[in-house]
Parts: C-alpha cells; sequence; structure tokens
C-alpha cells in the first residue's frame, strides 16, 4: 500500500472528503462549508492511496500559544494501519507546543489519542446549537 501524504488543501476533492467524514460517523459535512473551514485552518492533511482521500485532519492556531485539532478521520477501510497516527504527527509538527486540544472526539476514540499523549479535560466546556443531538451523539454529558 503505498499512501501519499499531502498538507494543504491544493487537491482535495471536498465531495469525497465529505464522503469519508460521513462513513466514519463523524457527522455530516458541507462540501462547500469544509472547504472554507479547511482553507482557513492553520494546518491541513490529507492522506491518499491511489488519489483516493482516506484520511484527513486540519488544526486551527493563533501561531504562538494555542491550537485545536478538528476533523482527524480515516476510512474505515484503513483504521488500525498508523495513517491516523501519521496525521497527528504531520498536524503536530506544524502547531504550536504549548497547548494543543481535541475539542470534539468522536465517542470511543479516546484510546487513540491517550496514545498519543492527550489528556483529559477537566474544565472544557462547549456551546452547541442542537444541545440534545450532541447529547445523544455522545458529546456532552
Amino acid at each position: 500500500m503505498k499512501i501519499h501524504v499531502e498538507i494543504g488543501c491544493e487537491n482535495i476533492n471536498w465531495g469525497e472528503l465529505c464522503e469519508l467524514i460521513r462513513s466514519s460517523s463523524l457527522g455530516i459535512r458541507e462540501p462547500e462549508r469544509l472547504e472554507i473551514a479547511s482553507k482557513n485552518s492553520f494546518v491541513v492533511c490529507a492522506v491518499y492511496v491511489s488519489q483516493k482521500i482516506i484520511g484527513f485532519g486540519r488544526a486551527l492556531s493563533d501561531g504562538q500559544y494555542q491550537s485545536a485539532i478538528y476533523d482527524v478521520v480515516v476510512s474505515p477501510v484503513y483504521q488500525k494501519r498508523g495513517i491516523g497516527k501519521l496525521i497527528m504527527e504531520a498536524l503536530m509538527s506544524r502547531l504550536p507546543k504549548d497547548g494543543v486540544t481535541l475539542i470534539y472526539v468522536a465517542p470511543g476514540k479516546q484510546i487513540f489519542y491517550e496514545k498519543q499523549n492527550f489528556k483529559h479535560l477537566k474544565t472544557g466546556m462547549g456551546l452547541f446549537p442542537n444541545p440534545n443531538k450532541s447529547k445523544a451523539n455522545g458529546y456532552i454529558y
């Protein structure tokens, strides 16, 4: 399996990426909005096999102190092969080291991030447009 990692948004097929995100249980994204969000991100990482996107992640940052990682996703077919770790390493190598947070971790995926040395937050909070849905999906209490 030949894996190709790209930093940036230049070659991303946004419809294909939205389908990857949907198939990986991260929810529904609209291609136009995801493209804007990604282009406004500090760093974007896409992973391909034979020009098909199989993994993705992005991060926001002020470039000096704080960063937040979002939308880390790996195709279910390619999970447990080191692709997620590769995405995290690519993102982390480009972010300030003073504080990196994971705002949304898909329920059941916490162990993956613990292996990347992330710790559970005691004081994190969020404001959601649909708190009942967020609760039903396991993101809030």
